[in-house]
C-alpha cells in the first residue's frame, strides 16, 4: 500500500464517513490502477455526500475502466444533473466531454 493510502486509511479511521478522504482514496486507487478499490471508495464518498459531480466523474472513469459502460453513463447522468442543480457549468462540461470520450452519447 502507498503511503498516501495509509495516510489517508489512518484519516479515515477516525471519520469513516469523510467524504473527501473515501473520494481521495478513490482518486488513489485510480492513479494505481486499482479500479474496483476506486469503484467502492467512490461510491461511499457518493453516499456519504450525494452532491459531488466530480465524484461522478471519477467513479464513470473507474467503471469505464473495468468496462461498465452502462453503470458509468448512469454516474455521468447523475453528475450532470448535480452540476446543473449547482449551477456548475465547468463540472458539467467536463462530465459531457466524458461521456464523449467513452462514446457513450445516447
Amino acid at each position: 500500500m502507498s503511503d498516501r493510502l495509509e495516510q489517508l486509511r489512518r484519516l479515515l479511521d477516525t471519520d469513516p464517513t469523510d467524504a473527501f478522504c473515501l473520494y481521495a482514496m478513490g482518486m488513489e486507487y485510480s492513479s494505481l490502477g486499482e479500479h474496483e478499490a476506486a469503484v467502492a471508495h467512490l461510491q461511499q464518498s457518493l453516499v456519504a455526500d450525494p452532491q459531488q459531480p466530480y465524484a461522478c466523474f471519477q467513479l464513470a472513469r473507474a467503471l469505464a475502466g473495468l468496462r461498465r459502460p452502462g453503470e458509468a453513463a448512469t454516474a455521468i447522468e447523475e453528475g450532470i444533473e448535480i452540476a446543473a442543480e449547482q449551477g456548475d457549468e465547468h463540472a458539467a462540461a467536463e462530465l459531457h466531454e466524458l461521456k464523449s470520450e467513452l462514446r457513450l452519447n445516447d
